[in-house]
């Protein structure tokens, strides 16, 4: 059976300890399409071991209540995963280019006998 709610008045505390009765709805502000700015962050903040070892730390810290926070877990994850491969990556290495294959192909076949008795578990 459901109940009706009962009308709730939420209060706003400030550092003062001052309450503040607020309206039973708050107003909320529209969805944008756009991204919050918090996402687009300057690639030389991101970039560096310190925040990668932030990101470690708020890692540990939500390891203490597993399960909890699944979706921020998954995007510190991805953020994690993010930095590592920016920190260390090695694409300053030319690519190596191979030279164009000349002649014809050749296949070579050579059978391998195992002795099983000797060596079961293969």
């Amino acid at each position: 059976m459901l109940m009706p709610q009962a009308p709730t008045q939420l209060l706003t505390i400030h550092q003062t300890g001052q309450s503040i009765p607020t309206s039973a709805s708050p107003t909320l502000s529209p969805l944008n399409s756009t991204s919050p700015p918090s996402t687009q962050t300057d690639p030389s903040l991101t970039d560096n071991p310190e925040y990668l070892s932030q990101l470690l730390k708020d890692k540990r810290q939500l390891a203490a209540v597993p399960n909890m926070f699944m979706h921020i877990e998954r995007l510190l994850d991805q953020e994690i995963n993010k930095v590592r491969v920016n920190l260390f990556n090695l694409s300053t290495r030319p690519k190596m280019e191979l030279p164009e294959p000349n002649g014809e192909k050749k296949i070579f076949q050579e059978k391998v006998f195992i002795p099983v008795q000797q060596h079961p578990e293969v």
